[in-house]
C-alpha cells in the first residue's frame, strides 16, 4: 500500500468541498475515510467505497459501474459499502448529498445512543450492568426511577428481595446518586450511611443490621 500522504490529495479534493477536513488511515488493505469519528468511506485503486443507508442505497446501486464491497478480509463494518468510480464522483451532483445524508444519519444515531445511555442505571457512578439487572428485579428500570426511589429505599427493597445487603452495595447506591466514587467516601461518611441504613431497616421491620464500631 502507498503511504497515506500519497493518496491524501486525491481524497481531500473529493471530500473537503463537501464536509471540510477528513481523517485518513489505513484499514486492512484500504484507506478508511473518517469524519466526526465515523468511517463513512474507503479508498482503494481509484475507487471510493461509500457507506450506504436505507435512504441512499437504491440510488447508489443504480449508478452504472457501481459494485458492492465483497471482501471478507475488510472486516464486518464494510458490508454496506459500494464502490463508485472517481470519474463519476467528480461529475456527480448527487454524491455530495449522499455523503451529507449518510453522515447526518450516523450523527443522529450516535445522539440517540448517548441519550439512551443517560437513562441507563449502568451509566451512573459506581454502577454496572450487573447492578442494573439487580435493580430491575425491584422495578427500577432507569435513572429517573432510581432517583425517585432514593438509595435507602432501594437498598431496603433489595434486602426484602433476598439480596445480602452488603455495606459496599449501600455505598455504591449512595455514591451513584451523589456522583461520588465509593473510594472517596470518608470513614465518617460510611458510618453515617450505615446508621441511616440501620434506621431504615428497623423502620421496615427487617432484622438485617450493620455492626457499627464504637
Amino acid at each position: 500500500m502507498q503511504p497515506v500522504h500519497q493518496i491524501r490529495q486525491t481524497v481531500n479534493e473529493i471530500f473537503n468541498p463537501i464536509i471540510g477536513d477528513i481523517r485518513i488511515k489505513t484499514y486492512f488493505s484500504y484507506y478508511g475515510i473518517f469524519s466526526d469519528g465515523f468511517m463513512f468511506a474507503l479508498y482503494k485503486d481509484d475507487h471510493i467505497y461509500l457507506r450506504t443507508n436505507q435512504e441512499t442505497s437504491a440510488d447508489i446501486q443504480a449508478v452504472k459501474g457501481v459494485f458492492v464491497l465483497d471482501d471478507p478480509k475488510a472486516g464486518i463494518h464494510t458490508k454496506n459499502f459500494y464502490a463508485l468510480p472517481i470519474s463519476y464522483i467528480l461529475s456527480s451532483t448527487q454524491f455530495p448529498a449522499w455523503v451529507t445524508i449518510i453522515l447526518d444519519e450516523l450523527r443522529q444515531e450516535r445522539t440517540r445512543k448517548e441519550e439512551k445511555l443517560k437513562t441507563q442505571i449502568r451509566s451512573l457512578t459506581n454502577l454496572n450492568m450487573k447492578i442494573e439487572r439487580i435493580l430491575k428485579r425491584i422495578n427500577i428500570h432507569n435513572v429517573d426511577e432510581f432517583k425517585q426511589k432514593g438509595y435507602l429505599a432501594t437498598f431496603v427493597d433489595l434486602i426484602k428481595q433476598g439480596d445480602e445487603g452488603s455495606d459496599l452495595l449501600l455505598y455504591k447506591l449512595h455514591g451513584a446518586l451523589e456522583q461520588k466514587s465509593v473510594y472517596s467516601l470518608t470513614p465518617e461518611e460510611k458510618i453515617g450511611l450505615l446508621q441511616e441504613a440501620n434506621q431504615a431497616l428497623y423502620d421496615a421491620g427487617l432484622r438485617h443490621r450493620f455492626h457499627i464500631p464504637d
